[in-house]
């Protein structure tokens, strides 16, 4: 078997409201609804609390970062991929974090020679996923709830 290297990169955190149930169609205008459900600066994302005390924007973002990346990291560590031939490729995992702050995984965008390399790499990752520690959810500010987030968190794979 070959030995598996793994890297996380965290190219974007697409917050996307979800669920935005609040506005009611027969007297809010379709293009009032879009411009309030638009993810602003003022809405906060995602976070963890040892992220909480941190003022910047940016460093806050980096800290949810990197404890989800990290985390996903350790499990690998713990729990070594196989690979049934070298292999070095990108992949895309689509993390969804709902509204009370929990990780699910929503899709892997992957190859098939990554999927015939790695045939458990999905159950893999989802159990990796499941051992992300509970999130505070993101806040859609201007109407004061919780929502359903995505990101996309590139992770790299290499195998000699």
């Amino acid at each position: 078997m070959k030995n598996i290297k793994v890297y996380i990169f965290i190219i974007s955190l697409s917050l996307l409201a979800m669920g935005c149930h609040l506005f009611e169609s027969t007297k809010v205008s379709s293009k009032e609804i879009k411009a309030a459900s638009t993810w602003s600066k003022k809405d906060q994302g995602p976070t963890f609390s040892e992220c909480e005390s941190i003022e910047s924007t940016d460093d806050k973002k980096d800290c949810f970062e990197s404890i989800v990346s990290n985390s996903i990291l350790d499990y690998i560590d713990q729990n070594p991929l196989e690979s049934s031939e070298p292999i070095s490729e990108e992949i895309s995992a689509v993390l969804v974090i709902d509204k009370e702050g929990y990780f699910s995984l929503d899709e892997i965008e992957r190859s098939r020679k990554m999927d015939n390399a790695i045939p458990n790499l999905e159950e893999q990752l989802l159990a990796a996923i499941n051992m992300i520690p509970q999130a505070e959810p993101a806040i859609k500010t201007n109407v004061g709830a919780f929502v359903t987030t995505k990101m996309v968190l590139p992770i790299m794979i290499v195998a000699d």
